[in-house]
C-alpha cells in the first residue's frame, strides 16, 4: 500500500475504531479525547498517512513551552546545558520541562511521545547511549515539532545540532600526557557504537601515534560506562607487569573512579600514574590530586541549542545548523609532572 493510497478507513480498521473518530481526531474536534488523538496520530505516522494532514490536525496557539531530553540531570555536564537553556528561555517568554532518559531509549520514545502529548513548541535533546535508529525523532518532525539535538547527535535526521569537536579534544588530551613523558597510555572509553565515543577513541589511537609512540594491546576499552567496567579494566591494567604509566577517560565521571581506584592501589598520581579526562566538574578541582581534564562548554551549548530552536520555531533557518562550540584543555595536578 503506497502512502497516497492511505485513507482514515485503513486508520480506523487498524485501530478498531469508527472512520468519524478518525477524521474528528485529525482535525482535532474538542469532542475527542485526547487520549485517543494521540494515538489515531501514532497511528497514522507509523502506517504513513499523508503527513501534512497530519501536521494540519496538530495546528494550534504556542503553548510556549519547550521539552528538553537528557541523560541524567545529576550529571555536571548537563545541569550546564539546562542552565543555559533555561535562562534564555525565560528571557524568551518561554518554560522548560525536562525529562531524563537514564540512557535508555525506550525511556526516550516515552519522553518524545509525552512532548508531543503536551503539545510543546520545541524539543531539545542529548541522544542515549543505546539510540541507534533515530525513526522516533523523525516522526516527531513530520508532524510539525522543530528538534534541536546537542552532544550525542546523529547526522540521519535534518535539524540543527551542536557539539564540541571529540576528536580534537581526546587528539590535545593525550598528547599532552605524551609531552609530560608518558609512554604507556591506556584509554577507558565508552559504547563504541556512540558517535562521540568513536570519535574520542580515534583522536586518543591518532595522537599516539603521530607522536611515535605504538598502540599497545590490552591497552583500550569500550565500556559501557557502568562503575563495573572501571574496576574491571583497572584491575587488569594496574595487575600488569607493566602497568599504563597514564590513563585517559572517555568521561569526568571515568576520571574520577579512576584516581579513587590508583591511589586505593597504592599509585602515586601524577609520579606513578597520570590521569586526564574528558569532561570537567567542580569534583575535578576539589579532590586530592585534581584532576586535569577536557572541559566541554555546557552553558553555552545550552544557550546556543535555545537560540536554535527559537528560529526553527519562528521558521527562521540560517545557513549554519551546526555548531561546533571548542573545548578547553584544563591542567591540574594529575597530570602536571
Amino acid at each position: 500500500m503506497s502512502k497516497s493510497t492511505i485513507t482514515i478507513n485503513d486508520i480506523a480498521r487498524e485501530l478498531n475504531v469508527a472512520p468519524s473518530t478518525v477524521s474528528r481526531a485529525l482535525n482535532n474536534s474538542p469532542r475527542i479525547s485526547e487520549a485517543t488523538k494521540e494515538r489515531i496520530r501514532e497511528k497514522a505516522m507509523e502506517i504513513g498517512y499523508d503527513l501534512n494532514m497530519v501536521a494540519s490536525s496538530l495546528s494550534r496557539q504556542r503553548t510556549n513551552i519547550i521539552g528538553v531530553i537528557i541523560p541524567f540531570i545529576n550529571n555536571h555536564f548537563f545541569s550546564l546545558v539546562v542552565s543555559g537553556i533555561e535562562d534564555l528561555a525565560v528571557k524568551s517568554g518561554f518554560r522548560i520541562i525536562i525529562a531524563q532518559t537514564y540512557d535508555s531509549v525506550v525511556k526516550e520514545e516515552e519522553a518524545l511521545k509525552m512532548f508531543s502529548s503536551a503539545r510543546v513548541d520545541g524539543i531539545i535533546a542529548c541522544l542515549s547511549v543505546e539510540t541507534r535508529d533515530i525513526s522516533h525523532f523523525k516522526r516527531i518532525k513530520k508532524v510539525g515539532i522543530p528538534i534541536v539535538l546537542f552532544d550525542r547527535v546523529s547526522f540521519d535526521i535534518d535539524c540543527p545540532k551542536v557539539l564540541v569537536d571529540n576528536y580534537d579534544g581526546a587528539f590535545q588530551a593525550v598528547s599532552h600526557l605524551i609531552k609530560g613523558g608518558c609512554e604507556r597510555i591506556a584509554y577507558l572509553g565508552g559504547p563504541s557504537n556512540c558517535r562521540i565515543f568513536d570519535e574520542r577513541a580515534k583522536g586518543y589511537k591518532d595522537a599516539v601515534k603521530k607522536n611515535g609512540l605504538q598502540l599497545l594491546p590490552g591497552y583500550s576499552f569500550s565500556t559501557d560506562l557502568s562503575e563495573r567496567d572501571v574496576h574491571e579494566a583497572m584491575k587488569l591494567w594496574l595487575g600488569k607487569y607493566k602497568a599504563p604509566d597514564a590513563i585517559f577517560t572517555s568521561t569526568g565521571n571515568q576520571g574520577l573512579m579512576v584516581t579513587k581506584l590508583a591511589i586505593d592501589a597504592g599509585f602515586k598520581i601524577p609520579d606513578d600514574l597520570s590521569i586526564i579526562s574528558f569532561g570537567d566538574s567542580p569534583s575535578h578541582e576539589y579532590i586530592v590530586p585534581s584532576l586535569s581534564a577536557i572541559e566541554m562548554p555546557g552553558y553555552d551549548i545550552g544557550r546556543s541549542s535555545m537560540e536554535f530552536i527559537e528560529n526553527e520555531i519562528d521558521g527562521k533557518k540560517g545557513d549554519s545548523r551546526t555548531i561546533i562550540k571548542p573545548i578547553l584543555l584544563v591542567i591540574r595536578s594529575s597530570s602536571f609532572r
